[in-house]
């Protein structure tokens, strides 16, 4: 699930940086985000939720996970890409050849001291790759608060499609992206942007 909305705007450069979530906006969305996730749910309980560090994904996994009953399992793998230089800075300062740079290569190119979207789905299969470790059973429901760059590449990966295949997906604040990983690894999209 995609964190609420941050209190940043909209024109700025924001990935690693911590920011707040948007107070007038937050109640709202948690509370649609744990209607979304009870309907997914179907009745079950999850297993376990992770969650990134970044404080706009955590506050929201931690009110998940109370209204289950559970803790919070905290992952930095699942933050947002690190932009470097670039950080909160506003997009339109950014360098032209920089950002012509990184559409010509979205996969390898890297943000002055940042991360490239490579990285990104490297920590994520990581990630995915240690949670098929610990889980159970088949049909045991895990959920991951995260943001939405790493929750897009994650998902182009697990379906086995090129990194730039996601670059225009639509995913809103709270929404939900529900994968089915089967036993030998090969993922299909339930739902998106649900």
């Amino acid at each position: 699930m995609r964190h609420p909305p941050p209190d940043v705007a909209s024109t700025v450069c924001y990935g690693r940086t911590d920011l707040r979530v948007d107070a007038a906006r937050f109640d709202t969305c948690v509370a649609a985000m744990q209607a979304r996730l009870v309907a997914q749910l179907e009745g079950r309980t999850p297993a376990a939720i992770y969650s990134s560090p970044l404080q706009r994904a955590r506050c929201a996994a931690d009110a998940l996970a109370a209204s289950f009953g559970l803790p919070v399992t905290e992952d930095v793998r699942l933050a947002e890409m690190d932009f470097g230089a670039w950080e909160m800075r506003p997009w339109d300062t950014l360098e032209r050849n920089d950002l012509d740079a990184w559409a010509r290569d979205i996969n390898g190119f890297a943000p002055p001291g940042g991360e490239s979207a490579r990285d990104i789905v490297l920590r994520m299969a990581a990630w995915a790759r240690g949670l098929r470790d610990v889980a159970c059973a088949a049909e045991d429901v895990h959920v991951a608060v995260a943001h939405a760059g790493p929750i897009r590449l994650h998902t182009a990966t697990a379906l086995r499609m090129p990194t730039t295949a996601c670059l225009t997906w639509a995913l809103d604040f709270g929404a939900l992206c529900h994968l089915h990983v089967a036993d030998d690894g090969h993922a299909r999209l339930i739902r998106w942007n649900a």
